[in-house]
């Protein structure tokens, strides 16, 4: 069960009008972590859709170069106030992962279902976008 910090209360208490993101973990990253990154992202008052890991993500073998984990992706119009607390969402959920060699780990947010990444957040960006 996971439990809303008084930072996810005050995300809320912004008021985001019901804008629909998604925590994209078609790859099939750890599922802890986008558990926390959906309750945290909800809190803030967003709907969110979870795309769940694909049967063939748990069975790649293949090699990657650029390992890409969890992904969020918002509507195109979304503002830059709405992204800066997408991003604060992000590296909330970021600090409260398991060991210090996953919080290091970027997670983008994509324009739509575009390709095009908004920003890269980590634990370790200032509070802007």
């Amino acid at each position: 069960m996971t439990t809303v910090t008084r930072t996810e209360q005050n995300w809320a208490a912004r008021h985001v009008d019901r804008t629909r993101v998604i925590v994209d973990n078609s790859k099939g990253a750890e599922a802890q972590f986008v558990s926390n990154l959906r309750a945290t992202l909800s809190a803030a008052g967003f709907e969110v859709e979870l795309r769940e890991p694909s049967p063939q993500a748990m069975y790649d073998t293949a090699v990657h170069f650029v390992v890409e984990g969890v992904s969020v992706r918002v509507p195109e119009e979304l503002g830059r106030h709405e992204l800066e607390i997408v991003a604060a969402a992000v590296r909330d959920a970021e600090a409260h992962r398991r060991t210090e060699r996953q919080r290091v780990r970027a997670v983008a947010i994509y324009q739509g279902e575009t390709s095009r990444v908004l920003a890269w957040v980590d634990v370790f960006a200032a509070d802007g976008v």
